[in-house]
């Protein structure tokens, strides 16, 4: 990052000093993403009103809910290939953005990626999930605290296949094991459909966040569409969503205790294209670095 594009917590406090608009409806300037050791905040240079309590957290599986719900709602005034495009966009987007945020709100737990592919070109996804529901279960029975992040991908092939950010240990014998004529390639048991690896994660939030945007592609691949692209355990730590009305003094003072121990990583700016109104985006991050034990 170079100097023009840093800012300094005194520079985000300017901003909330800004703007001292006294607000008639329940309003907000700031939304602010808490991953733990990882702080999100967007500022909207054009105040936005909250609408209900439902924005006031995050709920992935809700979110996840409503789209189906929106789905079942318009198929019958639109063709479902029409639907289908207009919602994939957005829908890919925020599944993204969602799941980067969820990795990133269990980066202390992170300690291996493990790929899961079929040896068969299994294109049925509905097939596909089930199997990798049967593996999640028996590798649960080894590993009762078993936390995990999976993306689902396709092949050149077609084929169904699952990157996997877990809490199992690379020296976990129980479930980890080495190639017999190469040691230092490591897989996963359980996995009886075709073949695995495992590489070793060492907390780099860079590295994590690289494997999902990778593998959460922006092709749109109709097998998914109403589908998750994405599976967790119901174990992860939650990413929360707080919106902040600078003009009030309790939510600008919440608003800096969650940021007065971190350091800013990143700043962009961009448009929003729905209303077109300028957004500044902010990273912070808690000033140590990750390391496992």
């Amino acid at each position: 990052m170079n100097n023009e594009s840093k800012i300094s917590n005194q520079g985000v406090t300017s901003i909330l000093d800004s703007n001292p608009i006294v607000a008639t409806k329940r309003v907000y300037d700031f939304k602010l993403v808490d991953c733990g050791e990882i702080v999100q905040v967007y500022y909207y240079e054009d105040r936005k009103t909250k609408k209900n309590e439902e924005n006031a957290t995050t709920d992935l599986e809700y979110k996840e809910y409503k789209m189906d719900k929106m789905f079942e709602k318009q198929k019958n005034s639109k063709k479902k290939s029409e639907l289908s495009n207009v919602i994939s966009e957005k829908h890919i987007l925020r599944s993204k953005v969602e799941c980067q945020r969820l990795a990133k709100a269990n980066m202390k737990d992170w300690k291996t990626f493990i790929t899961l592919t079929f040896e068969e070109n299994i294109k049925d996804v509905e097939y596909a999930n089930k199997r990798f529901k049967y593996f999640i279960d028996k590798a649960r029975r080894l590993k009762c605290d078993l936390k995990y992040l999976c993306i689902t991908e396709f092949q050149k092939r077609g084929a169904t296949h699952y990157h996997m950010l877990c809490n199992i240990d690379i020296n976990d014998t129980k479930l980890i094991y080495s190639q017999k004529d190469n040691p230092k390639f490591k897989h996963i048991k359980f996995w009886i459909d075709g073949f695995t690896s495992v590489e070793k994660m060492t907390g780099d939030t860079k590295k994590v966040i690289g494997y999902i945007a990778k593998y959460m592609s922006k092709d749109i691949d109709n097998r998914l569409f109403n589908r998750h692209r994405y599976f967790y355990s119901r174990n992860l730590n939650k990413p929360i969503e707080n919106y902040i009305d600078s003009t009030q003094i309790k939510e600008k003072e919440f608003f800096e205790k969650k940021i007065q121990d971190k350091e800013l990583v990143f700043q962009s700016s961009y448009v929003n294209p729905y209303d077109q109104t300028n957004v500044i985006f902010l990273e912070f991050r808690t000033n140590n670095k990750i390391v496992h034990q």
